[in-house]
């Protein structure tokens, strides 16, 4: 004689398939609803670098949120200044949830190794209208409508960077650019750097991004808890 017991009720082994199915649909609507939420509302990243230290060390956990794209100067906003090209909805898909499990950090489609393909944390330094220029790693601007240049750090928003003072015999096609000739910045164009100036892929490189690379702004370091900060 069979001693288990759904084996011999019919009624009750199609109640336990019914709660079997139950806990299964409530792990999914879960899944689908944090992943909505940490899509559209607000989601993790990690910096991998010290291009924006001192503020952002290497290590460390930022959250972003995705609807605030519309950074004023100084801002940290998450950038993609290369998108994946030619991927069906299937791979879209796929990089959008490891992006999520990786908190942004690697998708399996469309990166091509190139810089810039994934998400990078940077600071917004020029502003659409801006004209700038960089010397000894320090940011002038000229506002738009403005007759003026002004360093960067005479603007409301304070922030602190790392800026190596190079000796006389010094190479400056080493490392990154410590100055660059004037541009204009259009319409929907922003010019954005990293806080360690001499370690950092950015505008320098890439040139002016448009706004539709940026992909939200980050709001408040979380990790470590000693490094706790709001932005």
């Amino acid at each position: 004689m069979d001693n288990n017991i759904y084996a011999i009720s019919y009624k009750m082994r199609q109640e336990l398939y019914r709660r079997i199915v139950s806990i299964i649909k409530v792990i999914l609507i879960c899944f689908v609803a944090i992943s909505i939420f940490m899509s559209f509302v607000i989601y993790p990243v990690i910096s991998r670098s010290n291009s924006m230290s001192p503020d952002i060390s290497s290590g460390s956990f930022e959250f972003v949120v995705p609807f605030l794209r519309n950074p004023s100067r100084g801002d940290v906003v998450l950038v993609q200044n290369h998108e994946p090209t030619d991927l069906n909805v299937v791979k879209k898909f796929i990089n959008l949830c490891f992006l999520f499990v990786t908190a942004r950090q690697w998708q399996p489609f469309g990166s091509e190794n190139r810089s810039g393909a994934l998400p990078m944390v940077r600071r917004v330094i020029g502003m659409p209208g801006d004209t700038i220029y960089i010397d000894k790693y320090v940011v002038y601007i000229r506002p738009k409508n403005e007759n003026h240049f002004l360093t960067e750090f005479e603007f409301d928003k304070k922030y602190d960077v790392e800026i190596f003072t190079a000796p006389t015999d010094w190479d400056i096609n080493l490392g990154a650019k410590s100055g660059t000739k004037e541009i204009v910045l259009g319409e929907g164009q922003y010019y954005l750097l990293g806080d360690n100036r001499m370690e950092c892929i950015d505008s320098r490189l890439w040139g002016p991004v448009n706004k539709s690379a940026i992909k939200g702004k980050v709001v408040l370091q979380y990790f470590p808890f000693n490094k706790f900060k709001v932005f």
